[in-house]
Parts: structure tokens; C-alpha cells; sequence
């Protein structure tokens, strides 16, 4: 961990203060011909003409960069003899075109001479099978000489990039895993298997483990164990209701490791190329994940290993039943930029380009109306680059036909035509984009990923839910559902930032499903409220410690004073339960007495002891469900269930006025005030703001045309004028209520972006 830390340290330091070099990515995925990524065409006599007509091609359509890649196998076929001619041959195409070029580094798969010459780094699972290479998933990174290859291609990579003015950056990863692109059902139940055993991973684990108990006596104590020297230390391979804290700590190392390993790639490429860009992104939001057999990474880390973070976004992927809702993406777009906010935004690495495909599974087809949301969605999002994935579509493998912009004879789409269109404004305006941040956020929903370890190893642990599949995600989900659907900007705290500066400037701190969590992050939540914050949480807050005790009196870890009530029984439901309100209370003042929310999966009733406490609302029997206190200088509420999942499950209406109220006890106004004349109508506003000026986006997330109005707050007295970003037009502007109105009849799945500005925006003056 040390090691990853100085790793870190001296990134942050070489980095310059604009990450961006003043330059806006859009591309589209491209390396030369029709091979699918990771796959690579040999560079030919005719390969110039041909990719020459495919980049001419890209220019046309209005993207400012290819995003390339290239890949271990194919480029050092023989150990130390590299071969980046496609590498070289596209950049310098790009360059001649005005292109940019981010080159992605593919590592998942391995040249065969690797195994000859270290057959000792081959991965290892849980139950002792070594896993045989094809070509995919390669050889453990942790083996000391798999390590310095890799990182030598790395290096090498970048020198044959010295010297070429369209390379603009690096993706250094692409969707981390510790195994990628092989499912390899054949060493057992993926569900309950782990990786990486090898020796190699065996003795990163046994380092780490020494920075953290330093002695082999504390390990014991920690694991309830009697080893005699840090040689005998393995990771756990199983659960038994003996240990617990063994495979917290492994999943903890993993991350981890992670984490350390891409802030090494990043130290090899800036070891050569010091002002190159370098970026990263997960599968998806991490929102939506939990601890895999496979190694899942935690964004929030990974986004301090390099300049920009992200993720891949696919929301008609083959395996979606149906496409995205608004809510699923919005909320994970939010995570993805909250985990980055550090980094003053986020790289989208993969975003869809066509129907998904994964053998016989079909997606519904990717249409312009498509291209257009998902695009200006991630931008109004804080994106600072989009990543179309790809230009063509899949030649080979189980996605053949998939994912591609245009088809695969070369017929340019209307999708394609859209997206071009875009990114033309995008660097028209990169300017605008790149010097303005969302809305500041006033409250924060805290992602506490050690909630997903409640019971351990155990299989039968993810059983007790009576739906979904996914306890945290399905509660953050719910909780921000509640919040988007007012156009009240939210972000994700994740636990490791609740002691900084940016934790204490939250209005309101929401910790959804907080069934497990540190002490260290206990405390933290006490000294928010003492400090003035106003602080929420859900059933059997603090239960769980992350040594797997369980708190004495829950909540736990000094909240039961906090709240002035305490835990007397619980009741599990087959179903969903009822809670009432009693009299009204103005920490809700979207309830009323009477109102019903759902329960989820127990309720949690509270014996109130404290002098100032009150009982907002009860279980069916009458039992304190809901309770409310001061404390310090701050205020808390506890809910003894779990509203969040309710509400993103069964849609009650009164568990989203639950969350939603709490904005209007605290004065907390949405950034974008939306009038929509259709009551049913899903309209979404979202800003960037930048000195003097503003970028409205307006979104139609509904099936049917709507007229809707946008109220901004702008910064400033004057005059505001504002147009429309992609046609120039101007739009007419109002004052209302101290603030300035734009409006439109917005057509189904319509995105709108106005750029209005006072009467002293500078980028107006230097134009």
C-alpha cells in the first residue's frame, strides 16, 4: 500500500493544474480496419489507403479523436521484439487528418512466450486450479517477472509515441479485473470461487497484511488464528463461523491492489511521456457492483491512480432486459463523477454505439434520438471526454454484429450522423464544457461498500432479501431516485472522504443500508452531526463493525446518543410492511399525518430515551419506526427499515417525499427549477456552470412531447441572453422569481443545451 501511495503522491504532483491540456476528447473506437478490439490488424501495403479512407471518414462525421488501442499479444509476439507499426501508422494518419489519438492498452491477454518463461505466474484459484491461458486471462501482474514485462511494454509503447503530435493520452485499463474476458466455469462455482492464490499474490497479500497489524500476534487476535510466522499466512478460501475479519481484509487488499497496480501503469507511460493524459474506467458504475470472484474495483480508489476515471456505459447492452431508466443511469452517472470529483470530472471509456449483442441475446437497436441523450447526458453529467465504442461493429466472437456506429461494410448510420453532429459542438464550444463544473451538490448519500461483507464468505448471505439482488445499490438507487426526480443535485460520499473538508460541507449526509461499518467511520458520522450537519440513516445503523462485531447497543458506535433511541427488537417481512406518520414534523414537510411509507425486509423498533427525541412515525403495532433528534450543533433522523429499497423497488410515493422533504426542511433548492404542463411528465434539467455564464441541459426522459420551462440561478447581476448551443439561435430568456426562464416543447427522449450568459462572461469577450 505504501509503495501505491508514493505512487500516487508523485503522480499528483507531476500532474498539471488543467488535466484536461485544454482539449475535449470525443472519438470513436478505431485501430485500423475491422478487428475488434482487443484483436489487431498486420499492417500491410494497402493498410494506408484503407485506414487513411476510414479516418477522412471519422473527420467527416465531426470527431475530434480515435481512440486506438493495442495489445500485449500482438505487439511483443516474441519476448523484447515490439511491434507498434498499427500503433504508429494510425497516429501519424491521425495527425495528417487533425485528428487526436488516445491509445488503449490492452494487457488482459498474453503472448505465449510469457508461460515458458515464468510458468510459475499463472493465476490460481480459491480451490487450488491453475488457470491455463488462451490466449486470455494472460498471467498474474503480482508475479515479480510478469510485472516488469508488462511495465516494460508499458514504456515501450510510449517511446514509440515520442515525438507525434496527435497523441493526446492513455486509457491504462480498461474495465480492471484481476481476471478479464474468460469465464473460467471450469475451476467451479464462480460464486464462491476467488482469485488470485498464486505464490506471487500470496506474498502481496502477506506485505500487506504487515502494514496493517504489523505483528504476526496482532494478525491472531484479528483473525482468531495461531500462526507462528507471516510464511504460514494465506488468504481465506472459505467462510466458518470462527473468521470473519481474514476475508474482509482480502476483499480490502484487492481493491487495493487494484488501485496500486494501475497507479504503476501510469508511472511507466509518464516515466517517458510526463504530459500525457492518463485515464482509466470500470465496466460500469460502481454503484451497481459488488465484491466478484474476478476482482471489483472500488472507483473511488482507482480514481486516484490516475487523471481521469470513468466508466463504460451501455445502456441497451445485450444482457439489459429492457434499456436503462432514467433513474438507473442518472444515478450512476452521478457516482461516477462524485467518485472522480477530486479529479474535476470523469472519462466516459466505452459509451455505446450500437445494438448489443452477446451470441443470441439482442438488445433493441441504438437509434440517433439514442446517440444524442446518451451523449449530451454524460457532458451535462461533468464528463470530460466521450468514448464512442466502436466505429465498426464486432467482426468476430460472440458480440459479432454489435456495438458498432456504422455497419460493417462502412454505411454510415443516421445514429453515426448524430453523433458526429455532437461532437461537433462539443470542440466548437470545448472551451465552455471544459471550464464549467456541475451544480454544488448540498447533500451527499453515503457509499459504504463494506456493507455488502455482512456474513462474511458465507454463500447463503445475499438470501435474506425477499427482492432484488443488490441490498446497497438497490438503497442508494432508491435514495437518488427521490432526489432526480425534483432536479435536486445530489452527490456519493464514499466513506473514505467522510473526515475531509468536503464531507463537513454537506448540508445533509443520507447513509442508506449502513448495517455495517468501521468505527473509525462511526465517529466520523457522530462528529458531523455534533459539528452542525444534519445526518439520516437507515435501519441497524453502525450494527456490524469491520472486524464483523457486532455493536453492544445499535445503533452503534456512539449513535444511540446521537439519536437518543436504541434498537429493542426486529421483525422480519415476507413483504413489505407500513409505517404511518404521526403529527406533522417539520423535518418532512412533504408527509402528513396519516401518510403511509413502505417497510423492506425488517423493521427495526426503538425504545426513545432521549429528553429532545420525538417519534416521527410508527409500524403498524404502534412501535417507534422513525425517530428524530438534535444533537451538538446538528440534527439526525433514523428510519428502522429500509426505505431507499422500497421506494426504488415499489415506487411509493411517500418513501420518495420521505427523502425529497429533507431538501425543503434544510433549504436546499433544486439548481434547475422544471415546470412541465403534463403532471406524468419526467423532465430533467441538469448545469454546468462556468465564470459568468451557464450550459442548460434540458432532457424529455418521457414517451410523449412536452412543453416544459428551465429556471437558472445566475451568477451576478445583468442582462442575460441566451441561444441555443447546437443551432445558434437565440432563445428568448425571462426573469422569474430571481431567476432567468428558458423554455421549449421538448419531443420524446429530447435533449436540449442552452448556453446562457451575463452580460460579463469572459468567454463571450474573448471571442
Amino acid at each position: 500500500a505504501a509503495v501505491g501511495l508514493l505512487l500516487l503522491a508523485a503522480a499528483a504532483a507531476a500532474a498539471p493544474a488543467d488535466k484536461t491540456r485544454g482539449f475535449f476528447p470525443v472519438s470513436v473506437w478505431y485501430a485500423g480496419g475491422k478487428a475488434r478490439a482487443p484483436m489487431l490488424e498486420t499492417v500491410t501495403p494497402a493498410s494506408r489507403e484503407a485506414w487513411k479512407k476510414d479516418i477522412a471518414q471519422i473527420k467527416r462525421l465531426g470527431f475530434n479523436t480515435v481512440r486506438t488501442w493495442i495489445e500485449w499479444t500482438a505487439c511483443e509476439k516474441a519476448e523484447g521484439r515490439y511491434d507498434f507499426s498499427a500503433l504508429e501508422l494510425l497516429t501519424d494518419l491521425a495527425g495528417e487528418a487533425g485528428l487526436r489519438i488516445i491509445v488503449q492498452v490492452y494487457i488482459d491477454s498474453a503472448p505465449d512466450w510469457v508461460e515458458a518463461r515464468h510458468p510459475d505466474s499463472k493465476f490460481v484459484s480459491s480451490n487450488g486450479v491453475v488457470v491455463e491461458s488462451q490466449a486470455s486471462p494472460g498471467f498474474c501482474f503480482d508475479h515479480a517477472g510478469v510485472q516488469e514485462k508488462i511495465l516494460d511494454f508499458f514504456k515501450a509503447a510510449a517511446r514509440a509515441l515520442k515525438g507525434k503530435p496527435a497523441f493526446y493520452g492513455w486509457d491504462l485499463w480498461s474495465e480492471p479485473h484481476i481476471i478479464n474476458w474468460a469465464e473460467v466455469y471450469y475451476v467451479g462455482d464462480l460464486k464462491s470461487v476467488q482469485f488470485c492464490y498464486c505464490p506471487s499474490t500470496q506474498a502481496r497479500f502477506r506485505d500487506w497484511l504487515r502494514k496493517k497489524y504489523g505483528t504476526v500476534e496482532a494478525l491472531n487476535k484479528a483473525w482468531y488464528r495461531t500462526l507462528r510466522t507471516w510464511d504460514e499466512v494465506e488468504p481465506p478460501r472459505f467462510g466458518t463461523i470462527l473468521t470473519f475479519t481474514d476475508y474482509i481484509d482480502w476483499k480490502e487488499f484487492i481493491s487495493d491492489k487494484l488501485a496500486e497496480d494501475l497507479a504503476l501503469k501510469a508511472a511507466a507511460v509518464k516515466s517517458v511521456l510526463p504530459d500525457s493524459v492518463v485515464t482509466s474506467h470500470s465496466a460500469g458504475p460502481g454503484i451497481f457492483t459488488r465484491p466478484d470472484w474476478s476482482g471489483t474495483p472500488d472507483d473511488r480508489k482507482m480514481s486516484d491512480s490516475v487523471e481521469f476515471y470513468g466508466a463504460s456505459i451501455y445502456p441497451k447492452h445485450a444482457w439489459t432486459i429492457k434499456p436503462w431508466s432514467p433513474f438507473y443511469r442518472s444515478s450512476g452517472l452521478d457516482f461516477v463523477r462524485s467518485m472522480g470529483i477530486g479529479n474535476g470530472g470523469f472519462y466516459i471509456g466505452e459509451l455505446q454505439a450500437g445494438y448489443g449483442v452477446f451470441g443470441m441475446k439482442m438488445s433493441y437497436p441504438v437509434v440517433g434520438t439514442d446517440t444524442r441523450d446518451w451523449m449530451w447526458s454524460t457532458v451535462a453529467y461533468g464528463a470530460r471526454a466521450v468514448n464512442i465504442y466502436a466505429y465498426y461493429p464486432m467482426s468476430t466472437g460472440y458480440e459479432a454484429g454489435g456495438y458498432g456506429l456504422v455497419e460493417l461494410d462502412g454505411k454510415v448510420t443516421e445514429r453515426a450522423e448524430a453523433g458526429g453532429r455532437i461532437a461537433r459542438v462539443i470542440t466548437s464550444h470545448q472551451d465552455l464544457f471544459l471550464k464549467a463544473l456541475p451544480a454544488k451538490a448540498e447533500i451527499a448519500i453515503l457509499y459504504n461498500p463494506l456493507s455488502h461483507m455482512v456474513g462474511g464468505q458465507q454463500a447463503f448471505t445475499g438470501e435474506g432479501q425477499t427482492v432484488g439482488v443488490n441490498n446497497l445499490s438497490e438503497s442508494l438507487q432508491g435514495v437518488h431516485r427521490a432526489f432526480f426526480e425534483r432536479n435536486i443535485p445530489v452527490d456519493f460520499l464514499h466513506v473514505r472522504d467522510l473526515d475531509t473538508p468536503r464531507a463537513a460541507g454537506y448540508k445533509l449526509l443520507i447513509a442508506p443500508y449502513p448495517v455495517m461499518m468501521s468505527q473509525p467511520h462511526v465517529a466520523a458520522l457522530v462528529e458531523y452531526v455534533r459539528g452542525g450537519g444534519t445526518l439520516v440513516t437507515e435501519a441497524r445503523c453502525g450494527w456490524v463493525d469491520e472486524k464483523g462485531a457486532s455493536s453492544p447497543v445499535v445503533p452503534g458506535g456512539g449513535l444511540a446518543e446521537v439519536f437518543g433511541c436504541r434498537e429493542t427488537e426486529l421483525t422480519p417481512l415476507a413483504k413489505t410492511g407500513v409505517v404511518t406518520v404521526g403529527a406533522a414534523d417539520e423535518a418532512f414537510p412533504l408527509l402528513e399525518p396519516g401518510d403511509t411509507l413502505d417497510s423492506l425486509f425488517f423493521e427495526e423498533a426503538f425504545e426513545v430515551f432521549g429528553q429532545a427525541s420525538r417519534v416521527v412515525a410508527a409500524f403498524a403495532d404502534g412501535r417507534p419506526a422513525v425517530v428524530a433528534a438534535p444533537f451538538g450543533k446538528g440534527r439526525a433522523v433514523i428510519a428502522g427499515s429500509f426505505f431507499g429499497s422500497a421506494y426504488h423497488h415499489f415506487k411509493n410515493p411517500n418513501n420518495g417525499k420521505f427523502f425529497a422533504g429533507l431538501a425543503e426542511w434544510l433549504k436546499i433548492e433544486p439548481a434547475v427549477k422544471v415546470t412541465a404542463e403534463a403532471a406524468d411528465a419526467l423532465v430533467e434539467g441538469r448545469l454546468l456552470r462556468g465564470d459568468g455564464y451557464v450550459l442548460l441541459f434540458g432532457f424529455n426522459r418521457g414517451e410523449k412531447a412536452v412543453a416544459a420551462t428551465f429556471a437558472v440561478a445566475m451568477d451576478g447581476p445583468g442582462r442575460v441572453t441566451a441561444k441555443d448551443l447546437e443551432t445558434g439561435e437565440a432563445v428568448a430568456a425571462a426573469a422569474a422569481a430571481g431567476r432567468t426562464a428558458v423554455g421549449k416543447t421538448l419531443q420524446p427522449n429530447e435533449a436540449w443545451v442552452v448556453h446562457l450568459r451575463s452580460a460579463g462572461d469572459q468567454h463571450e469577450r474573448n471571442k
